[in-house]
């Protein structure tokens, strides 16, 4: 039995169903409230919890063999939720919980590394939670994945890879992404504008919400994921500038860019740091993201776990294509 935390977000949906397809049981962790309607259809079975009641956390992690847990408060649904209160007590209690239970494998979804980067509160706790995992003495697999092709293609500016999309993390009812996303969700369809971070230099490995889950899936009880660390991204690195090009060609028309200085993000985090920590957390990550690049070699990593990666165009063609 595998207990997917964070199992009604994007990624954690798109790894019940990766899960369900390959017949493999599920437990997915659901909070009161949530809708996970989408996920009653894969048989899964549901149990109601809470990284924030720990008493929940032992409930859901008995019998359990393997846990993936790719719950964050990187775009909060509640005022309660929080950094500390769910990324640090959260999957310390979450950890806990499952190593009392005797589980046997914990997969955890981080991010990538960087010295810089670790200072933002997200990654910060994320770090932590990776140290508090090797030293718990159960089974872990980390995956730190690159920045996602379905939140980063939109933000540029189209409702495009959203389309299709179950859960999509942009639709998250957090005001800061909230407002933003539908101030620039048709730029590019009805202006011929696209929003590019900085000069649109830094190359990123982009990867999609669907290859990820792929490699989470796929981890589960595979022998080389274990007590072992990988960064994970797309196929191929690419500037802003090149993503532009790429909505251009699929397109079929010319997109004028819409430059956004890094030390905007800069400012914007020291601004909103006093009164929302989630916000400027997202301010300090594209200020990196226009700043330092994220370049991750996928050859290894994709024979391994057998993971065919999607290109930015195969991921943009056939969102366009859904919408068609």
């Amino acid at each position: 039995m595998i207990l997917v935390v964070g199992a009604t977000g994007q990624l954690g949906t798109a790894i019940v169903r990766k899960l369900r397809r390959d017949d493999r049981s599920v437990r997915a962790l659901v909070r009161e409230g949530s809708n996970y309607s989408h996920l009653v259809e894969t048989g899964a079975e549901f149990v109601k919890g809470d990284l924030r009641n720990r008493s929940s956390l032992e409930a859901a992690c008995e019998s359990i063999d393997t846990v993936i847990a790719t719950a964050n408060t990187a775009l909060p649904r509640k005022k309660s939720d929080s950094f500390k209160a769910v990324d640090d007590k959260g999957y310390e209690d979450l950890i806990g919980a499952a190593t009392q239970a005797g589980v046997r494998q914990f997969i955890f979804t981080s991010a990538l590394s960087d010295p810089e980067f670790d200072r933002l509160p997200l990654l910060r706790q994320k770090r932590v939670t990776e140290a508090r995992l090797t030293s718990s003495g159960m089974e872990y697999t980390i995956f730190r994945a690159g920045p996602f092709m379905d939140v980063s293609f939109a933000m540029m500016g189209s409702d495009i890879p959203l389309r299709g999309a179950e859960a999509a993390s942009v639709s998250r009812p957090f005001w800061f992404t909230t407002k933003f996303f539908n101030s620039v969700k048709n730029n590019i369809s009805d202006s011929d504008t696209i929003g590019i971070l900085g000069d649109g230099s830094t190359r990123h490995s982009y990867i999609c919400v669907d290859d990820v889950a792929e490699f989470h899936a796929k981890a589960v009880g595979h022998s080389a994921a274990a007590n072992a660390t990988f960064s994970v991204g797309g196929p191929e690195a690419l500037t802003q500038i090149q993503i532009k090009e790429i909505y251009e060609k699929i397109l079929g028309k010319p997109l004028k860019a819409q430059y956004t200085p890094a030390w905007v993000f800069k400012m914007g985090y020291t601004l909103l740091k006093p009164f929302s920590p989630a916000a400027a957390n997202i301010m300090g990550l594209n200020y990196h993201a226009a700043r330092t690049d994220s370049v991750i070699d996928m050859t290894e990593t994709a024979r391994v776990f057998d993971v065919r990666l999607t290109s930015a165009e195969e991921f943009l063609s056939k969102r366009a294509g859904t919408a068609a």
